[in-house]
């Protein structure tokens, strides 16, 4: 199969959100708490999550159709019935889910590759999707992001502390470990490679 051709079957067979509003607690069956893993990357979050909470009903949003595509599949080989797999802006589809304070957990993992100033716009962690996240998550539900660039992190904790419907977990806004017990790939990599993470967590008042 050639690349072009490949690159259709992603775009084509990438697993979608449904149209219009939709529900969070209707994708999977089960009463399970329900986490998002947001940029889930290659999926190493996703199954390691899996694994340690089998109970929760995972919900993964990827924005590359590559990825969304073959960690899908992987989903689907293993028999997860408790993951699924959306490809898309997480914002977007984000902005149409229901019913408000079904979240349990939200992971974000590595968002913004753009790192230059005027790129800045184009950020995920940003007003909009905060104030999605805390519409959805339920009170005491728990917000964890990631990234390798300091000012980047300096930025989120700067948005979050103006986000009354968040509290963040420490005075700096950074905490020591992934509390989820899921690491993603590009989190790995960078432990393996002695790079330093910022972790930060926020709980939704």
């Amino acid at each position: 199969m050639s690349d072009s051709d490949l690159r259709r079957l992603y775009r084509e067979q990438a697993p979608r959100a449904p149209e219009g509003r939709f529900s969070l607690d209707e994708l999977m069956a089960g009463e399970g708490p329900i986490e998002l893993d947001i940029g889930f990357g290659r999926g190493l979050s996703l199954f390691e999550r899996a694994a340690v909470a089998p109970e929760s009903r995972i919900i993964g949003i990827e924005v590359k159709t590559k990825l969304a595509y073959k960690v899908a599949d992987r989903v689907k080989k293993h028999g997860l019935q408790n993951v699924t797999i959306f490809c898309g802006d997480a914002r977007e589809i984000l902005k149409r889910a229901e019913p408000s304070g079904s979240v349990e957990r939200v992971s974000v993992h590595f968002p913004d590759p753009w790192w230059k100033k005027r790129h800045g716009k184009r950020r995920v962690i940003a007003e909009a999707l905060l104030a999605e996240l805390a519409r959805l998550l339920g009170p005491g539900g728990q917000l964890f992001i990631q990234t390798d660039v300091e000012d980047r992190a300096e930025q989120y904790v700067a948005e979050l502390r103006e986000q009354p419907a968040f509290e963040l977990a420490s005075e700096s806004g950074y905490v020591e470990e992934n509390p989820f017990e899921a690491r993603s790939n590009r989190e790995r990599r960078a432990i393996e490679d002695g790079l330093p993470v910022w972790r930060i967590v926020a709980t939704r008042r």
